[in-house]
């Protein structure tokens, strides 16, 4: 396809004949026109889109659909566009195009990355794809590729937020076989308390095997009272929000772990043990057996630390916490 070689025709169109749905070649979704509408107020419109007419007399935008929205919400009357209605290129040619096109100004969020790989599926196959598309798009993996063609099933506001936020891959990988709307709720979430990348595993682990615990649908757990209350709370920034909420769900999820560790907790802290010494236990008490931990800055010190302990009668008291049941 040598875009040098053809004919191009300049039309000007009636705005009105432009529907904002997408169409067949578009690959925008969750862009910001406020940024373009700027632009051609500014400067104008400097790359005329190009479109075709389909087989219906319906208008196709191959290229500039952001630009075309933006300027309907400028009060355009008429657009002057290409047409390549006559130009003898395939609707593979005009996919192709609108991808290199959009390669040359901006990088693709997940959500477009997405329309461009099932569209793309229209026309080559998954191996084509593959090999000649994973790098422009930026994929590291087929896995990556795969998860990505799956977005379509998510409704409008989980896209938005997939397309908007960075939300990694293997969090949208959990959220694929859920049924709606918890991936949308749960995304909500995920983005009301900014939650890292780790907290987003942990969050979505729990919450689904809390539903399946106590058979309740994920949108009914998380509207409970307990979770609303929590985020309507004052006083506490975003990231001591986050730890608190996946320390609740923690709790709800491991209730006996989760007294264990309430119990051990206070067992030390009635110890009142010299600065720079720790007790551990094992993860979820799997092991027999505790970990002492001595900060020192010389041997005198150890050996003061070492007789302070000697001297802590409640260190013979400590036990696994549920002999106190």
């Amino acid at each position: 396809m040598d875009m040098n070689q053809l004919t191009n025709s300049i039309v000007f169109l009636d705005i009105k004949e432009f529907n904002e749905t997408s169409g067949p070649f578009c690959m925008s979704f969750g862009f910001d026109i406020k940024k373009i509408i700027f632009s051609i107020e500014k400067i104008g419109l400097v790359n005329k889109p190009y479109v075709r007419r389909n087989k219906e007399g319906f208008l196709d935008i191959i290229t500039g659909y952001r630009r075309i929205m933006a300027l309907k919400a400028l009060g355009w009357d008429r657009v002057p566009c290409v047409d390549l209605t006559d130009s003898g290129l395939s609707d593979t040619n005009f996919l192709i195009l609108n991808l290199y096109d959009n390669l040359c100004t901006r990088s693709f969020n997940d959500v477009e990355k997405c329309m461009i790989i099932n569209r793309l599926l229209l026309h080559f196959s998954i191996e084509e794809i593959y090999g000649n598309y994973m790098n422009l798009l930026n994929i590291s993996s087929r896995r990556e590729v795969d998860i990505l063609t799956k977005i379509n099933g998510f409704t409008g506001a989980a896209k938005d937020i997939i397309a908007n936020r960075s939300i990694p891959i293997k969090t949208i990988e959990s959220l694929i076989d859920l049924k709606d709307p918890s991936p949308s709720i749960i995304l909500k979430w995920i983005d009301i308390l900014k939650l890292s990348f780790n907290q987003q595993i942990l969050f979505i682990d729990y919450i689904i095997d809390i539903s399946i615990k106590e058979e309740i649908d994920i949108q009914k757990l998380l509207n409970e009272n307990i979770f609303v209350e929590f985020i309507m709370e004052d006083g506490q920034n975003i990231p001591q929000k986050a730890k608190k909420f996946i320390d609740l769900l923690r709790a709800r999820k491991l209730p006996i772990l989760t007294r264990n560790e309430k119990v051990f907790a206070r067992q030390i802290s009635d110890l009142d043990l010299p600065k720079g010494v720790r007790i551990k236990h094992t993860p979820f008490f799997e092991g027999p057996d505790y970990l002492l931990e001595i900060s020192f800055m010389n041997g005198k010190r150890l050996k003061d630390t070492v007789d302070t302990l000697a001297r802590i009668k409640g260190l013979t008291e400590i036990e696994d916490p549920w002999k106190e049941e």
